[in-house]
């Protein structure tokens, strides 16, 4: 748990305590694939790493594609986990052209995040709806 805590603070803690159950899981896949990890594939890898994401650490993402044999990194440059969770029309676009023509992204392509993590805050009374600095959404003074 503190190992995952170091490369992903809190994240990490709370990832490590829920898979707690599946340390005792009873069956185990009679043909479960063990590694290397760098031998070639039939189909080059395409991973998305999404650079703030606060379970699964962009660090991670990189080493990852390092260890495959034939691999792709597509940088999300976004917040939020992973790019599934927070759609990217240019993350999309790369995924639908690997997923149809095997396609990849060139080599260090990034995305920048469609949409702000939070949106801009909505202006309720005072000076940005035109009233007076101390007035509220109704117009009285607080």
């Amino acid at each position: 748990m503190e190992e995952a805590a170091a490369r992903a603070g809190d994240a990490g803690r709370f990832r490590t305590w829920a898979a707690v159950a599946c340390t005792s899981w009873p069956a185990v896949a009679a043909d479960r694939y063990r590694g290397p990890w760098n031998r070639p594939t039939a189909h080059p890898v395409l991973l998305v790493g999404t650079r703030y994401d606060p379970a699964t650490p962009y660090a991670e993402a990189q080493a990852l594609a390092g260890e495959l044999a034939d691999a792709r990194l597509l940088t999300h440059e976004g917040y939020g986990h992973t790019a599934l969770i927070n759609p990217n029309s240019c993350v999309k676009a790369y995924e639908s052209r690997y997923f149809v023509d095997g396609a990849l992204p060139p080599a260090g392509t990034a995305c920048r995040q469609d949409e702000p993590p939070f949106p801009a805050p909505k202006p309720v009374g005072g000076v940005a709806t035109g009233g007076g600095g101390m007035t509220g959404a109704t117009g009285t003074i607080h």
